[in-house]
């Protein structure tokens, strides 16, 4: 059989055209590219945030919370709020003193709080004012917790949230502080912590007791055995000038302190 010759013009044998191959790496990057949103779907929906268990919350509600996790409109996302947390960018609550955040499940977020330990609180004729150490207002409330003790006699500018009560008395704080911290150690409760020219009362019923200037441990451990004497009298314990090296005691009956 005779081969058919396919010559051009010019004699000249014409070569056959080669069918062009589509390239094989656009369906790989397009098998790539739906492979990602798949991934992506599923976890937008299995990891959505249906529930936020709330933990170690006292007078921090748990809306609060909720809301301070779930800040801005990626945080549907359960993983996108343990990121933000891992890397310090979640945000925190002043009335907080540490927040943890972990996975029950993927859709179930645990947020595990501590609050900062309230010390007192005083009144701004309209509600009750909580605050901490360092003297910054963490809780607002018109209701009373109970075995906080009110402080009265601390001349303040203001007493807004998340606000440091400013006082022209230095250091008043540190020392109402160190009072909460000594009589938790006691089992006492004071009714009202109060602040008279520089000096610290307290008043435990019947008994008004003065600290002095300073507050220590040596003069509150005093506290509870001179009570339990005491018995049902009215007075003034006065502690101001007592110390390991000077163990004077006195107690005024019937002596009492002016209150607003």
């Amino acid at each position: 059989m005779e081969r058919r010759r396919y010559e051009d013009a010019g004699g000249r044998p014409r070569r056959r055209k080669k069918k062009k191959k589509k390239p094989q790496f656009l369906y790989a990057f397009i098998v790539f590219v739906l492979g990602l949103a798949i991934v992506g779907l599923g976890i937008m929906l299995l990891f959505r945030v249906q529930t936020v268990k709330i933990e170690g919350n006292d007078y921090c509600t748990d809306r609060q919370v909720k809301e301070m996790v779930q800040n801005d409109k990626y945080s549907v996302n359960s993983l996108y709020i343990i990121g933000k947390y891992m890397v310090g960018r979640g945000e925190v609550l002043p009335c907080l003193e540490s927040v943890k955040v972990s996975l029950k499940s993927p859709w179930e977020v645990k947020v595990v709080v501590r609050e900062k330990t309230i010390i007192g609180y005083m009144s701004d004729g309209e509600e009750y004012a909580y605050f901490d150490k360092e003297g910054l207002v963490v809780f607002k409330s018109n209701g009373l917790m109970e075995e906080v003790p009110f402080v009265e006699g601390i001349e303040v500018k203001g007493t807004r949230l998340y606000q440091k009560l400013e006082s022209s008395e230095a250091g008043i704080f540190e020392e109402i502080l160190e009072t909460s911290r000594e009589l938790k150690k006691y089992s006492l409760t004071a009714e009202k912590i109060l602040c008279r020219n520089g000096n610290i009362y307290l008043k435990l019923e019947k008994v008004y007791v003065n600290l002095g200037k300073s507050v220590s441990a040596d003069k509150v451990a005093q506290i509870p055995p001179i009570l339990e004497k005491l018995g049902r009298k009215k007075g003034m314990l006065h502690l101001e000038n007592y110390s390991e090296d000077q163990g004077t005691v006195t107690f005024n009956k019937g002596e009492t302190l002016k209150e607003k």
